[in-house]
């Protein structure tokens, strides 16, 4: 058995949790947890250690044994709301082909920030096109989390050899061959030919709805909508319809 199985299953122990009720609280697989408990595994992510150790309330080195456990420590001692704030850049689509390796920081405008328990590769976009209205409108903000495995009807953000942009769609897999598939029906689904690389799976959607009734606060510019983004489309839209009508 190694040090981490060990330490994970005193601490699992201690606290009186099973893994599936340890798998819900940090949002970790339950076969991932199994496998650290068992034994199985002496390698995992840190996107899979960090959760865990913060719910335990040791860092890291002390949950897979390179740092003995603080000896003055309650035992027992467990935080089930562990959860804060994480601040990820916010990319446009042309950004985020070049995230993480060779984006420069000072080239990222906006962040946003999300309560989800997600790595420091994680980042986000927002919804530039109609492939997905259905289901997103424009305008929303997905969180990508890149340390995640790809599976079977996951929505992604992928980039495909030679396009300047990224794509958002669903990945369907039959085998061997894998489809991009969007939700607007007046899209085809389309099977992947070329070479992809998947930059990582959406773990939230954040959707705002009638932003453009909201009051502004005039006195902070920052609060404007800038000249591409949705909201100020849709205004310049409207008002050429009135014009028009007039």
């Amino acid at each position: 058995m190694t040090r981490l199985s060990t330490i994970l299953r005193t601490l699992m122990h201690e606290v009186g949790i099973t893994v599936t009720e340890l798998a819900r609280q940090t949002n970790i697989g339950q076969p991932v947890i199994h496998r650290m408990a068992s034994g199985e595994t002496d390698n995992p992510k840190i996107g899979s250690l960090s959760p865990i150790a913060k719910f335990f309330n040791v860092n890291i080195s002390q949950l897979i044994g390179d740092e003995p456990l603080d000896p003055s420590r309650f035992v027992g001692t467990h935080n089930p709301y562990y959860r804060k704030w994480s601040r990820l850049p916010l990319l446009s689509w042309t950004q985020a082909v070049q995230w993480p390796q060779t984006l420069i920081p000072t080239e990222i405008q906006s962040y946003i920030s999300t309560e989800l328990n997600v790595s420091d590769k994680a980042f986000a976009i927002r919804m530039e096109d109609t492939t997905m209205i259905n289901r997103f409108p424009l305008g929303t903000i997905f969180v990508i989390e890149p340390t995640m495995d790809v599976q079977d009807k996951d929505f992604i953000a992928l980039h495909i050899e030679n396009e300047e942009k990224i794509q958002f769609k669903q990945i369907l897999m039959d085998g061997p061959d894998v489809y991009l598939k969007p939700l607007n029906s007046d899209f085809e689904t389309k099977k992947l030919t070329k070479t992809f690389r998947a930059l990582g799976v959406m773990v939230q959607a954040l959707t705002e709805y009638h932003t453009e009734r909201r009051p502004i606060n005039t006195e902070t510019e920052n609060l404007l909508p800038d000249a591409n983004s949705p909201i100020k489309r849709r205004k310049d839209f409207l008002h050429e319809i009135t014009v028009e009508s007039s």
